[in-house]
């Protein structure tokens, strides 16, 4: 019988592309990646290592391709992690420092459903929403709402 001692609440659970792997994190700041056949992870990062110290984690996203995860945190930070390495590839500064990243969503731009990185788009109570270009790791664009406390990120499929 294996034992598990949740200190803290599990916020995300993510099934990226085939189903094969699981991703979970929590609002102490640990991301974990998952074989679902063992109870040991793949790898996990968490507040330890600096580079990652986001002040909990409040979103998560995979890319279509489940080649990486983009994680905000709720001190305005975000980071692009390998999920075949397990390492952070880039931090990624748009927002404000100490407003929360509430939404992370990805999109197709050229509506080919294109193989690459991609292009995430991160919202947070600061009022932003950024677009990132995901094989370069730079802001394409900055959406600025006049009211902050921007919470959601909705995309509508062409039909």
């Amino acid at each position: 019988m294996v034992g598990v001692l949740l200190l803290s609440r599990i916020i995300y659970v993510l099934i990226p592309g085939s189903g094969k792997r699981i991703i979970t994190a929590d609002e102490e700041g640990y991301l974990i990646f998952w074989d679902p056949r063992s109870s040991a992870p793949v790898f996990k990062l968490g507040p330890e290592d600096a580079r990652f110290s986001l002040d909990g984690i409040t979103s998560i996203g995979v890319n279509p391709s489940s080649t990486l995860a983009v994680v905000g945190g709720a001190g305005g930070g975000v980071r692009v992690v390998s999920l075949s390495k397990g390492e952070i590839v880039s931090t990624l500064g748009g927002h404000t420092e100490g407003e929360s990243i509430e939404a992370i969503a990805f999109i197709d731009l050229t509506g080919a459903g294109s193989p690459g990185p991609g292009i995430a788009v991160t919202g947070a109570t600061d009022g932003k929403a950024c677009i990132w270009d995901l094989s370069t790791m730079r802001l394409r664009a900055t959406l600025q709402h006049e009211v902050r406390n921007t919470l959601s990120t909705f995309f509508a499929k062409r039909v």
